[in-house]
């Protein structure tokens, strides 16, 4: 599951009264055993789904805000039973709404009724050019046909933005060139990439199947040659997860506050989803009070950003404790230290 990053026109930024994205997780649970999971999602999750009624109280306190964005995530977004009853909390008072999915519950039914509850953008996870990379990576025989059968399905029912991610990994990361050709002929707007992380399961069941730094130089050189092969179609992404650590800070230095929130499945609110820096809970106080009350200006908090500050490339999250969604956790609650 890849963090997302959205490019804003800064005099929309400078009126906000809130943020311009979130990301919810609107489940822990998951339906593959995905052996890089970063956030060690399932049915043994560190972190419980909350009730019925509590997760649709955080999407009225998201909607209160009136983001330009959403992202439903998890988990396994359509593992979660009240998905349909948030977006239809959401829709009216966000710009767009988008979700992350592994695809295996993508049916073209599944894909019509997303659209009918105002599904806007869609990324669904492919790791690799065949069956063999794809599933033995996530788990489960067969997810990989599930997969580009529901970028197929959202394509017919109509979405205007279907992108695929991929996790580039000992398996796959010398079948990128047949992997842009399946995204190209599926349609597919955009790819998005992003490196193993060794966090939640990428620490352990997974760990071996991390590229090293020389591979990693040398897909990245393929994928230069890739991008200027296709000319956009489909367009490249790379997702850097410490850019934000280092981007921030010397944002909050300039004045800007922070454009985003994000919300984990039991409603702990994070300073980055990759570390176990947690700074609040809006089941305790809402968003609202959360981001007046300093969420906003989180990245120019000294006793926060101590943290991210240990993390300067991929491989430091192995060595951060305690380890990433593992069960442990830092809290430091902005509205009550």
């Amino acid at each position: 599951m890849a963090q997302h990053e959205i490019f804003v026109d800064l005099n929309h930024y400078r009126l906000t009264h809130g943020p311009i994205m979130v990301s919810f997780d609107t489940t822990q649970l998951c339906n593959l055993r995905c052996v890089h999971c970063f956030n060690n999602s399932g049915d043994q999750a560190p972190n419980p789904d909350l009730p019925r009624e509590q997760r649709l109280d955080i999407a009225r306190q998201i909607a209160e805000m009136h983001p330009f964005n959403v992202c439903m995530c998890g988990g396994e977004s359509l593992c979660c039973s009240d998905l349909f009853d948030i977006m239809d909390v959401l829709r009216p008072h966000v710009g767009k709404l988008s979700m992350v999915s592994n695809g295996f519950l993508m049916t073209s039914e599944m894909a019509r009724r997303l659209v009918e509850h105002g599904l806007d953008l869609a990324q669904i996870s492919i790791d690799g050019a065949n069956a063999w990379q794809h599933d033995s990576f996530r788990g489960v025989q067969g997810s990989f046909d599930r997969a580009v059968a529901a970028v197929r399905n959202l394509i017919a029912a109509g979405i205007s933005s279907v992108d695929v991610s991929m996790v580039p990994n000992r398996l796959n990361w010398q079948s990128l060139e047949e992997y842009t050709e399946l995204c190209h002929d599926l349609g597919v707007h955009q790819i998005r990439l992003m490196p193993f992380l060794p966090s939640g399961r990428g620490r352990s069941v997974g760990r071996n199947l991390m590229l090293d730094e020389k591979q990693y130089f040398q897909f990245c050189r393929s994928l230069e040659r890739l991008d200027a092969r296709y000319q956009g179609r489909p367009a490249f992404q790379w997702g850097d997860p410490i850019d934000h650590m280092r981007r921030m800070p010397f944002n909050a230095s300039l004045g800007l506050h922070s454009y985003s929130m994000e919300i984990k499945a039991n409603a702990d609110l994070t300073l980055s989803t990759y570390l176990p820096v947690l700074v609040g809970n809006c089941t305790r106080r809402t968003l609202r009070e959360y981001w007046d009350g300093g969420y906003k200006n989180l990245w120019g908090n000294e006793q926060l950003t101590q943290y991210t500050d240990q993390i300067r490339n991929i491989y430091d999250l192995e060595t951060f404790e305690p380890a990433p969604y593992s069960g442990e956790t830092i809290m430091i609650d902005i509205l009550e230290a």
